[in-house]
This record gives C-alpha cells, structure tokens and sequence, in this order.
C-alpha cells in the first residue's frame, strides 16, 4: 500500500528567535503613506516606520516578520470630548473662559508596535539555531545576513534579495568524524556567532566546533589564496576542544563576549559527571573558561580567564553588555556573575542553594522561592536583567556595583508575567519578543520607571490628593511638579530621575499560536436545546501555566440570521452605498458603508430594491438584461449600471441618466469594471472601452486607452482599481530608488479615494497597469499569464506570442485583504480553474537600470494558488471573485460557484482560503439592518442574512474557536450520547511521599526551600451550547494519582437499547517516588442527566456519575474497547474486561507484552499494541473461549508511540511513529518468506515526519448507497510541535504519477538553503543496505509544483508524460475527507 503525508495545520511552536536591525530593504527605506481617507476622519494615526526585522522558527518553518512602529492618539483621549457631548446639542466652538485648564493638556501619543509578516517557508530541515552576521557586502546594501543551523549539522547563509530569501552558502559538517562516530543522543547543537561578525561556531559531539571565518574587509578577502574570491567567508574547519585543553569535556554551554579585540568565547563545561545522589562526594564540578579565537597566526586560542568549582547544577550562560563586563551564569537555584579576573557574586534564589553548593553567596532573595530550570534571560539596560521563568512569571535583577565591579545581585518580586518562553530577544528599543512553544507568543513592551529625586530629597510618584478648595500658593507661582506642562521645572529646578529603575513589561502585540498539542479527539457540536450541528476537532495545548482548547471545524460555519426570500432566485447581487433622503442611519456605519439599493440580477432581467431596516425590502424598478456590474458613481449620488447591450447611468432611485454606451451591432458586454469616476468593459471579440465621468456636468464619455491612430489590444479580463494604502507608486526614470522628499503624482491626485489605476491582461499574457488619468504605462509584464513566483515591471522588449498563453485567465481582480492593516492582492482565476493570489509589496529601488519611463515600484509575490474543482471539465456554475469589506473587521474576498471559497488574511499570518461544503450563487456584504458583520448569500439551501461569529479566528489554516482555560489539561474525550466532552485536568500539588506501610515520609524542612511536586488529577465535564466550556462538574482522584489515559469506550450494558452503551473509561497511575512500587486505576463513568426539584424551577444538568473502580497493580496507560469489552493495560500485561449489570468489571482474557504499553488501536477484530521500547504486537480476540491470540510483532527495537490501521479498499497496512519523529509503514504477509510464516511484520517504509506525534484519530471516508462498508480510513496526526498532519492512503497508479512529481521537484525546484527534500525525508536505518524511502509521499514537496511557472510545469510533465491539470487533479483527491 502506499500513501500521501501532507499538512493540514503548519506548526505553529517557537523555538528560535532573532532579532535583525536591518534585514530587509523595509528598515533602510520609509514604507509607503497611506491615503487618507476623508470619510473615516482617520486623524489619529501617524506614519508607520519599521524599525526592524524578526525572524521566528520552528520546527521546519521559518517567518520573517517587520516589527512596524507607529505613533498614534489613543482613541479615549480622541473621543474624549464628544462623549460629553449629548445628542442634538451642537458644537460652538473653542470656549475662552470656560474651556480651562484640561484644555490646554498637551495631546498625548501612544507608540504602538505591531508584527507585520513578510513571509514564511517550510524548509527540509529541522532548524536548530537562527543567528545574525554581516559580511562585506553588508556596507554596500547596509543588509544583515542570516545564519540558520539545521540538523546534522549543517548552517545556511542567508540573505535577502528581491522580496524573498535566497542562498548564499551552504555548509555541512555531517560527514565528519564526530557526526559519524560520536554519541548523538546527548547531542545539542549551539549555534553562535561573534557580535562583530568575524566568527561563527556551530557545536559538534564529542566536544567539538566547527568554524566558520567571516570577511570583514576586502584585504581579507586578497590574502586568501587557491578560494574563490566572490565568497564572504574563508574555509572552515572543526575545532576539537580536546586540542585545545584536555579538560575541556561535556561542554554545556558556549557563547562570545562583547568588548574585545579579537573573538572571544566563554566555554561552561563540567570535567567530571555528578548528580543530586553524589554531591557528598563530587559537588561543583563545573568550570568556566574564557579563550580569544587567533586565526592570523595559525589558530591560537589563548586562555584569558579560568574559573572552577561553579554550582553543580548550572544551567547557560548570559552575555553580559559590555560596560558590566563579565558574564552571568544560571544555576536552577540562584544567579553567579563572573567577571574578567575570575571574581564570582552571586546570589541563591530558594533555599536548595546550600544543598547544590558549597559556593558561599548572598541569600537575601531566597524568599523568592523560585526554580530557574527552564527560564530565559536578558538583558534590558547596562545594569538591569530580566529573568522570565518557565511559567512566565518576569523577575527584574539588579547588578549594584561596587566601584567598576559588581557588589551586589537583587532579584525583585516578579512584575508582569508573559507567555511560557522557549526563546527571548531583545526587539528594538525597549522592547522584547517572549517565543513560546506552547501557545501564543508575545511583542512586548518594557516599561522603566524610576523614582523622582528633587534637590536630594525623595518625592513619590502618587499625585497627592487635595480637597478642590484648597490652593497650594506655591504651585499657583511655580506650577505643579507633577504637571507635565511646566517642562519638568519644580521651583525652579529640574527634576532629576535618579531613582532606582522599575522595569515591567507590557504587551504591543500577540503572535498567536497552537502550540504543543497534547491531545484531540473529533467531537459534534451541540445547541442548548441538545441539537446536533457541525463536526468539529478539538485540540488541547499548552502546559506550563495553562491550556487552551481549540476548536477546529473545516470551513466557516454559514450562521444564519434570517432569509431572505425575496432573492431566493438570484444569480448575483449588488448592495450599494448609495446616498438616498430615505435610507436608515445607524449610529456605527459611517454613510459610505450604509447600503440603502439592492440590484438582483435573475436569468435575463435585474430587480432594483431600496433597503431600510425593515426586513421586506421594497422593489422600486426592473431593467431589462443580465447584469455584469452595478457600482456607485459621482460621489454616491448616481448608480453605474452595465448590461450585455449597453452601460448606462441611473439615479438613486433606479432611473435611467443618461445612456453611456448602446449599439446593437456590437458584441456583447462580457464584464466590467467600475471605480468612481472610471468604467471598463471588454466584449466578447476581445476588444475594451474606457469611459471617464466629468463629476461637474455629471456626464461619461469614452477615452481611448492608446493613442489616436492606434489599434486598442484584444484583452482577457480588464480592470479599474484604486489603492489607499499607498503601495502602488512609481519610479521616476532614470533614479535608482524611491523618492522620498515630495509625494508621488499619483498620491497628489485624489486623496479621498486613493490612486487609481487601469490594468488590462492582452491575450497575448501581457499585464499592463496604466496610472490614471494619464494612462500611462508604469508595468509590463507576462509574469501573471505565466503563473510565474514573482514578477514586476520586466517586459520592456516586446509582447508574446499568442501559442504561449494555454490556460487564459477569465478574470482578474485588484482586492485588499487583511483586518487591521489591509494588504493588496492580485486574484487571478483561470480557466482551468487555478486560482493565483499574488501580494503587492512595495519595491524600494529599481532592479534593471535600463528604465527610461516610469514604473510601478511594486513586487508581485505569488502567496497562494489552487485549483478549484470542475465537474467534468465545465461547470453549470461558474467561479466569481467578489471582494468585500469589514465583515466582522475582516477585508477579502469571496469566490461564488461550485465550490465557494472565502479568502481572508491578517497582518501576522499569511493569506488563508476557507472553502463551504455547498455551492453559493450569490453573496454580497450588506449593512441595511445594521450590522457591520452581515452578508448576503444564497446557497442550495436558500438564500439567507448571515453574519460571522465573533468567536471565530481566522489566523490559522483552519478556521477555529480558541478558549484559553484556567488549568492544565492533558487529555479529552467526547461521549456520544450525551454530546459532552470531558477533560483531565492536571494540578501541581507539593509531592508526598510514603513509605510500603503507608505512612508519610518528611524530607528536608526549612523556610525558603522549594517542595518538590507532581501532577494529580481531576476529571472535568465541559457545557455545551451557547456557553460552551465551563466546567460544570468533576471528580477529584487520590493524592500522587494521575490520569495517564482516558477514551470513549462502548460496552454491553443490558439496560440499554440495542444492547450497549457510551462511557467514560479513564486510566491512572500513581508517582510515589523512586522508594515504593506504583499501581494504577480503572474507571467507569457516565455522563447522565440530572432534574432537580430545589427552589422554585427544576434545575436540569449534566454530571460525571461513577459506574465502577477497579484497582490494578501496575499503572494503566492504555486504554480501549473492543466487540463491547473494555481493553485496558495493566504495567507489562493486556486485559479484556466486560462490564457486569454496569457495576464491575470481570475479567475475561490477558495478554503478557513487555514494559510499558504507550497506545492501543483496534479495528474490527484486531488490536494493535505499541510498546515503549519493544514496537508493536498485532493481536486478535476470540470469545468462545475468551483469548487474545498474537497473530504478528515487529522485531525491530523501536519506540513507538503510537501504532494504527490504514486501509484502503479491502488492504490493512500498520503505521508507526516514534519518538525520534520516524514513521513507518509495515505489512503483515504470511506468504513472504521473510516474515517467518506470519510471525514478523514486515518494514516496506520509512520516512521522517519532522516532530514527534503527541496523538493520532482514525476516521474513515463516508461510504456511498452502492457502498457495503467504508473502503478508506485517514489518520490526522498531532505534533509536539503544534502541527495536525493528515495520512491518506493513494492508489498504485496515481502514486506512481505523484512519484515521478516529487523526483522532478527534487531536480528542478530551487530549494530555500539548499536542502535536499529526499535527505530529510530518509531515516538512517543501520540494519537496512540502504534506505526505505519510497511507499509514503511528501505532501509538502507536492505543495511545491503548483507554485512553478507554467512553462516549468509543462516541462516537468513532458518528461513523465502527463499534464499539470492531472497532476493537480490527483493532489485535490488526496485532501483527505475531513
């Protein structure tokens, strides 16, 4: 069998995180002014600036973020003032003796800092470091370069060139001798880089570096001979630290130190291995050294500063700046700064201090109490660090000096809490971006506060509070001290900060993230009136502080509102701003959003409404003919109308102005386009017209595009757009860069609507964009025809030849797209039914110096394509791109036909498509009953109002409802019958231990020492309906006793119509320490419906109701249902329970298996059990008499953590997943002789996933009438790094074709960093003469071919003998069915 691995939710979890000044021509060059926009009024916001670039990883994805600075009036000091002002009084206005003194308050700016995404990748790599340099040609584009490590030791130079990331180097160490032969199981590689950008060092087993010089200067550059002269770097070579100094062993952590001469590297390392058990013997075994790196006389590494006896349980080390100097080392019980000569202060953060080390220290912030395992820190100024613990709690430490050295470490109570860090970096000036693996990560803001000294003497920050009687003389001559008017003056001196520094942080901006997965489970919606609705998957992450549920449901949901009858026949729709003395106002919709006419197109005539808030709307016309377009017209006053026979003008009740274009000898109209004052038409031949209105005589008449005397091009699609976010803007000839002292003419012509441009697609496949009112051409290109990844104005030479062009575009659409901050974009929809979405993103200088007219200064970069499906080739219904605005403050657009599509985006996240499960005929955004998130559509159910929940976050690739939750959950579980789900909720409690009688046994006492602790665990029922997720019942188990699993399970229950009934199966385990054997638990719940008779109304609800407990000697961490018995693990064995008049549970069959069950799967009659260390057993129950019987077992000495069935049309095949990340795909066939007659499964792939599974569901495919069982399952998979992963199985002949694709993608595709996609995808199997690594295909390198240029597409395939649109086809298919 074979299959297809493919992503449906991209991990989301941060490892990695760096902050670049300049990474991106952006920080260098200002970004483009918005037009403003008159009727919004907007004039609370300033120019938008980036001050810097971050770059974020994850697992295998990489983001490259611009972090957008903005100063703007906070919106309650800007309303302020109208709030006081009642309903029809009136403005008179600036008061001259009664305004007062707040009028003259200075108006006060809020700078506001948001994450801009510029673009993510999925690599064929795991990233294992991000690190920044410059190189020489960094001072000719002023750009920093980055340097990004991956697994097996391999970095990757990059840069950034022309709106993307291209390589510059790549450089792999795995063929060494110490990736070869050395221990990589304790293997972690740092990557770290000199903060003068002469060095960079990746580390290797066995205590070894491999580094990498860097030019600086092109005398460098000379002196190297036999190397090529156009490289930044010199060779690099690997360092053993052995060579170096024999002690140097077991190297813990490296980093280079700022203020020096040359390279300079401290090294923390521990000659000799101890733990907690041995520290009577060996304790403080960790040393540090500080050694400058000399590569121009040879390589010496001379030794500057050594240091011994360091705290038994140091953890990193933190560069210090370099007006403190030294370094600060983090132990998981207290802080030590060591300084160039060796001198050590520090200071204990809890009580275990002494028992760690015999280091003597301050112990005045023991009262802390905190553990420093897992924390982060930074530095925030020369003397102030901020230290972020694990569960996100922020501590401010303070470095008191002592003349130039350090006298003292305080460590203050903590002052803000920020998300669970997995990685920490400064992020411009006075700002800081906390990465988290487990959740959403966080752009913030520090906050230094100091108190105020005035001529020596203390003054507090608090305004004192005076009675408003009383006159302070002095303050009347000198002003208030605190009034910020008085230019800091206080009786004539100035105010002087000197004060200790208070430093806290404060969110700019939320990044917002899954996280690590811990569990999900496929559940149903319900209403409060119990009503079944939508299927939805539920992910649990998070973990450290809190978790959050995720609910995921494939596609926005259509929530209904009302019907609307009145369209219930409709083929398309227009909702129209147009200015009427009778529409309804509503206070929130400004006029130019207030949709008062409503044009419904039928077959071959349109029926003119006028909207109000009632609900019927009331027809005012009809006009003869289909309509293409209806758009508003001189200022909202007028009604652009087009049919196939004519354009005409129409009032704001529906009658005919004036008729701009008519002629029966013509052919026909086929589409428009309308933008206030400019009309564009194509006909069917091909050919255009313009139309240009004069807003004074109220008039339109037609301008030809090209000059007198030429012949106007034949056009595929035609198009009128206007810009308001200023992107769109053009070089000058014969200047390199964009002119920055005046603005553009096209920002100077119409400030209220923005710039408007023209844009015609030849059918040649040249794309033209024109300025108005010129006409002018600022681009050509075939980029778009093409399906090219990016294009810009480079067609100068001439046009194209018509047989290029093999798949026409059939309509293009101009459309902004975002929430808060709209992006351009550029739809193009196909024939064939391929949809291209390109962003426009600014250009700063010109790529070809060639340029001798004016050109669009715009990059268009192809962020999404698809094929949307056609049945049979042609649909009855076609695609139609409407773009709409502000639904529930969302921008985008909508696509009607067969298979409707919403389009929808974010500043931080890419561009999203979310597709319903029904055709759509009709949409259109409407306000006409007053609400801003209401839209019209008419669906094969009928036609509806619809609005948007606004619960609903769109930022992922799967829409979803996010419920962030007080408490720890590991584990869910939805019960059937009752549509709840339940939740084991885990909760830190001090760790008891006890000794074999029972009894309590007390461990070290004392005031400030930290209690160990473990989990303990309660199960949770969770509301459905309206207020979904509360809890509204629970059951607290034992003290030290944990849920290690819970199911769904059917069992026979007599009571029960049809003979069985859903429970709630739950698995524990008791941590007694390492002193006392463990022993576990099984239980039984149901979820049953209670009706009160207290108080004055019955009370109806829902409860957990115990059905039965079995005690187990070992811990039960497997758990299942099979032909209604309860499977259920007990340590080393396997047992099948029936549940007995629903009290007990009997046993009936045990299997031995190995040391510790990690899942257990079944299907029909078979079970697969997966065993932490010895793989798998294929195993089968038989009831007369009741045995478990195993039939297979995989010898291989894997650990797997989850094993499942794939089938697929009569086939069974096992997959795998262990904890390395590995899948494998094995096959049970008595008849191979390799099997050993059945005994052993057989291995037919192996292929690498990237992340370990943390869960994994099978559904199957719904089977249809002719269908007797469902012939296909699917897997979805969950990742430690926040991913959903999906398994599909795939037929022999289209996996052969798929096959051949994923070899043409290796060859031809430029890969990001140059990373093999094959190599990442192969397991190294020592036991195998070579790899298994074809039978599972990689969807992510699939994804990849839609994304070539056509021309490389149609050579692809050449090659293989079969054509892009089967290709696509076949990728369609395989989309699973959830």
């Amino acid at each position: 069998m074979h299959a297809l691995h493919q992503t449906l939710l991209p991990s989301s979890s941060i490892h990695h995180s760096l902050y670049l000044p300049n990474f991106t021509p952006s920080t260098i060059y200002p970004l483009p002014k918005p037009i403003s926009n008159i009727d919004n009024n907007n004039n609370n916001s300033h120019e938008v600036k980036v001050i810097g670039n971050l770059i974020v990883a994850g697992g295998e994805n990489l983001r490259i973020f611009e972090i957008r600075e903005s100063i703007e009036i906070p919106i309650n000091n800007s309303l302020k003032q109208e709030e006081d002002i009642e309903e029809g009084e009136e403005r008179l206005g600036d008061g001259f003796y009664d305004d007062g003194h707040s009028k003259r308050d200075p108006i006060k700016f809020e700078i506001k800092r948001k994450l801009h995404l510029l673009t993510q990748y999925e690599l064929n790599g795991t990233i294992t470091g991000l690190s920044g340099i410059r190189t020489i040609e960094s001072s000719v584009d002023g750009l920093d370069r980055l340097l990004v490590s991956f697994e097996h030791a391999k970095m990757a130079l990059l840069e950034w060139s022309r709106g993307s990331i291209s390589t510059v180097s790549l450089h792999t160490y795995e063929r060494c001798s110490q990736m070869i032969s050395g221990d990589l199981q304790t293997y972690l590689p740092m990557l770290r880089t000199d903060p003068l950008s002469r060095l960079a060092v990746l580390s290797l087993p066995e205590d070894s570096l491999a580094v990498l010089p860097v030019l600086q200067e092109q005398s460098e550059l000379d002196s190297i001979e036999g190397y090529p002269r156009d490289v930044p770097y010199s060779p690099s070579f690997v360092l053993s630290l052995s060579d170096v100094s024999p002690n140097l062993k077991n190297l813990q952590d490296l980093l280079f130190l700022s203020g020096f001469h040359s390279p300079t590297l401290a090294l923390l390392y521990s000659p000799l291995h101890t733990y907690s058990g041995r520290y009577q013997t060996i304790k403080d075994n960790y040393c540090l050294e500080i050694r400058t790196i000399d590569l121009s006389s040879g390589g010496t590494y001379p030794l500057l500063t050594s240091v011994t006896g360091l705290p038994s349980d140091s953890l990193y080390l933190v560069s210090c700046p370099s007006e403190l100097g030294g370094v600060v080392l983090i132990t998981s019980t207290g802080i030590v700064h060591i300084d160039q000569s060796g001198r050590i202060i520090g200071t204990s953060v809890n009580a275990w201090w002494n028992y760690a080390t015999n280091l003597k220290t301050d112990h005045q912030s023991e009262n802390n109490k905190i553990n420093l395992e897992g924390s982060k820190c930074l530095f925030v100024n020369p003397r102030d660090m901020l230290l972020i613990l694990q569960n996100g709690d922020v501590h401010q430490v303070r470095f008191e000096m002592d003349g130039r050295s350090v006298g003292q470490i305080k460590i203050d109570q903590s002052s803000s809490s920020v998300p669970p860090p997995s990685s920490v970096v400064v992020a411009g000036d006075k700002a800081l971006f906390v990465g988290s693996a487990e959740g959403d990560s966080l752009l913030g803001r520090i906050n230094e506060e100091r108190e105020v000294l005035t001529n020596g003497d203390e003054v507090k920050l608090e305004e004192d509070k005076k009675d408003e009687m009383d006159v302070d003389w002095d303050e009347d001559l000198y002003g208030d001290i605190n009034d910020s008017t008085n230019g800091g003056l206080a009786n004539g001196h100035k105010k002087e900060l000197t004060g200790p520094t208070k430093i806290s942080v404060a969110p700019y901006d939320v990044l917002e993230g899954t996280g690590k997965i811990m569990d999900i489970e496929f559940g149903i919606a319900a209403t409060d009136q119990g009503t079944r609705t939508y299927p939805q998957l539920v992910a649990l992450s998070g973990g450290s502080r809190n978790s959050t549920l995720n609910v995921f449901r494939r596609g926005i949901p259509i929530t209904k509102r009302r019907r609307f009858n009145e369209l219930s026949s409709s083929d398309a729709v227009w909702f129209l701003p147009i200015d009427r003395p009778s529409g309804q106002k509503f206070k929130d919709i400004s006029d130019s959003e207030r949709t008062t006419m409503l044009f419904s197109t039928e077959r071959n005539a349109t029926r003119v409404f006028a909207l109000t808030n009632k609900a019927t709307p009331e027809q005012i016309g009809r006009i003869d003919g289909k309509t293409l377009n209806a758009a508003p017209f001189f200022q909202r006053s007028c009604v652009m109308h087009v049919t196939p026979a004519e354009v005409s003008l129409l009032d704001s009740n529906g009658k005919r102005i004036q008729s701009v274009c008519s002629g029966s000898d013509l052919p026909p109209i086929t589409s428009a386009s309308i933008s206030d004052p400019y009309v564009a038409i194509r006909r069917l031949d091909g050919s255009v017209s313009f139309f240009v209105g004069d807003t004074v005589a109220r008039t339109v008449s037609e301008v030809s595009i090209v000059a007198e005397g030429s012949e106007g091009p034949l056009c595929q699609t035609i198009e009128v757009f206007s810009d308001t976010t200023g992107i769109y803007r053009t070089f000058e000839p014969s200047k390199p860069a964009i002119s920055t002292d005046a603005p553009s003419m096209e920002n100077a012509m119409n400030a209220s609507k923005g710039t408007q441009w023209l844009s015609l697609l030849t059918n040649q496949g040249e794309l033209q964009i024109r300025s108005l009112p010129d006409l002018k051409v600022v681009l050509q290109t075939d980029g778009l025809g093409s399906s090219a990844p990016t294009f810009t104005d480079d067609l100068v030479d001439g046009l194209l030849n018509f047989d290029e062009v093999e798949d026409p575009i059939k309509q293009i659409s101009f459309c902004p797209i975002g929430k808060a901050t709209v992006r351009p974009h550029l739809l193009a929809l196909h024939e064939s039914g391929r949809l291209n979405a390109y962003e426009a993103q600014p250009r700063f200088t010109v790529d070809s110096s060639t340029q001798t007219r004016r050109s669009l200064a715009v990059r268009f970069r192809k962020v999404h394509t698809q094929l949307l499906p056609i049945s049979g080739g042609s649909t009855k219904l076609p695609y139609t791109i409407i773009p709409f605005s502000q639904i529930e403050g969302i921008t985008g657009a909508f696509i009607t036909g067969e298979k409707p599509h919403w389009i929808v985006g974010s500043e931080a996240h890419p561009l999203r498509t979310y597709a319903l499960k029904q055709a759509a005929m009709a949409f259109g955004r409407t306000t006409h009953l007053g609400g801003k998130g209401e839209y019209f559509i008419r669906i094969e159910d009928g036609s509806f109002i619809c609005y948007l929940p606004t619960t609903l976050n769109t930022d992922f690739a799967i829409p979803c409802d996010r419920y962030d939750m007080d408490r720890v959950y590991t584990s869910i579980a939805f019960d059937p019958t009752s549509a709840h789900y339940v939740g084991a909720a885990s909760i830190s409690v001090p760790f008891q231990a006890y000794d074999e009688e029972g009894e309590i046994q007390l461990g070290p006492e004392g005031e400030n020492l930290i209690p160990p602790t473990n989990q303990r665990s309660t199960l949770e029922l969770f509301s459905q309906g309206s207020d979904p997720w509360r809890v509204v019942d629970g059951y607290d188990f034992d003290q030290n006793e944990e849920i290690l699993c819970l199911e769904s399970v059917t069992l026979e229950s007599q009571g029960a119509e049809g003979g069985y009934r859903d429970f709630i199966a739950v698995g524990t385990g008791f941590n007694f320490g390492e002193d006392r054997a463990t022993r576990g638990n099984t239980y039984i719940f149901e979820i049953v419906e209670t009706v009160g008779t207290g108080g004055k109304a019955p009370i109806s609800g829902w409860i957990l109701k115990l059905r039965a407990k079995d005690p187990a000697r070992n811990p039960v961490s497997a758990i299942s249902h099979i032909n209604g018995y309860l499977l259920n693990s007990n340590g080393p064995k396997i047992y099948v329970k029936g549940f007995d008049d629903d009290q007990q549970l009997m046993g009936l069959a045990f299997l031995d298996v190995q040391i510790y069950v990690t899942s257990m799967k079944v299907f029909k009659n078979f079970i697969l059990i997966s065993d932490i260390n010895k793989s798998f057993w294929f195993v089968t129950l038989q009831e007369d008499p009741y045995k478990l019987t195993t039939i297979s077992k995989d010898l291989q000495p894997v650990s797997p953590l989850v094993t499942d069935f794939l089938v697929h049309e009569g086939q069974m095949t096992f997959i795998s997943n262990d904890r390395e990340g590995n899948m494998r795909m094995l096959d049970f066939d008595p008849s191979d002789p390799d099997s050993l007659n059945g005994e052993r499964v057989l291995l037919r792939t192996e292929y690498h996933t990237g992340a370990p599974v943390t869960a994994s569901k099978v559904i199957a495919r719904r089977k249809t009438a002719e269908e007797e069982w469902a012939p296909q399952t699917q897997i979805i998979y969950a990742t430690a790094d926040g991913a959903l992963t999906t398994l599909v199985s795939v037929k022999t002949a289209r996996f052969k074709r798929l096959q051949l694709v994923s070899d043409q993608l290796v060859r031809n595709a430029q890969h990001i960093a140059g990373l093999n996609p094959k190599a990442y995808r192969t397991v190294q199997n020592d036991l195998l003469p070579k790899p298994l690594s074809k039978g599972i295909l990689d969807g992510t390198l699939l994804s990849h071919f839609a994304l070539q240029p056509l021309n490389r597409q149609k050579e692809m395939m050449r090659q293989i003998g079969t054509d892009a649109v089967t290709v696509a086809s076949d990728l369609a298919a395989l989309g699973g069915f959830w």
